[in-house]
Formats: C-alpha cells, sequence, structure tokens
C-alpha cells in the first residue's frame, strides 16, 4: 500500500547535499518524488530535474513541497529525520 511523506524546502535552509542523498534514497527504494512550487506540479524522474526545480524555485525565495510516495515511508521518514544528525541542523520542515 502506498503512503506519502512531505517536506518544505525553504530558500534559507536549503543545501544541495542532502537534497542528492534524498533523491539517491528514494530512487533506491524506487519511491516516487513530486515537487511542487513555482505555481505547478512536477513528477521528478532524473536527479538533475529536481536539483534544477529546487534551485530555480530557491532562487526566487519561494518555498517548494517535495512529496514522496511509495511503499518505504516509514524508512524514509527515519532517513530524512537523519537529515540534522548528518548536516548539522534540519533543513526544512517534515511531516
Amino acid at each position: 500500500m502506498n503512503s506519502i511523506i512531505s517536506f518544505k524546502v525553504r530558500p534559507e535552509t536549503f543545501r544541495v547535499r542532502p537534497i542528492i542523498d534524498f533523491y539517491s534514497y528514494c530512487e533506491k527504494l524506487g519511491q516516487t518524488i513530486y515537487v511542487q512550487g513555482k505555481g505547478k506540479v512536477e513528477k521528478i524522474k532524473k536527479k538533475p530535474e529536481l536539483l534544477s526545480f529546487l534551485l530555480v524555485t530557491q532562487s526566487r525565495d519561494e518555498e517548494c513541497l517535495v512529496v514522496v510516495e511509495g511503499d518505504h515511508v516509514n524508512q524514509l521518514r527515519a532517513f530524512v529525520s537523519s537529515f540534522g544528525r548528518r548536516y548539522g541542523r534540519l533543513r526544512g520542515s517534515y511531516a
């Protein structure tokens, strides 16, 4: 059964490395990633799409919502929670 996890990426806390790690983990687990920002929603199929979408959104000083759908949301939630331990402080808001 598919579940979802979502979090906001804010311009003042945006860092590229955690997003790359996040995407790689989602890819490994076979999760589907969607991003909402710039007044539209996109399904992400490749890492460069996610990075370019976030960089453009962040350069406009706008928040971006990242939604992940899949079977392994509990594992992903634990991974996202570990961002603070690995990168200093939590990057964004996680739900």
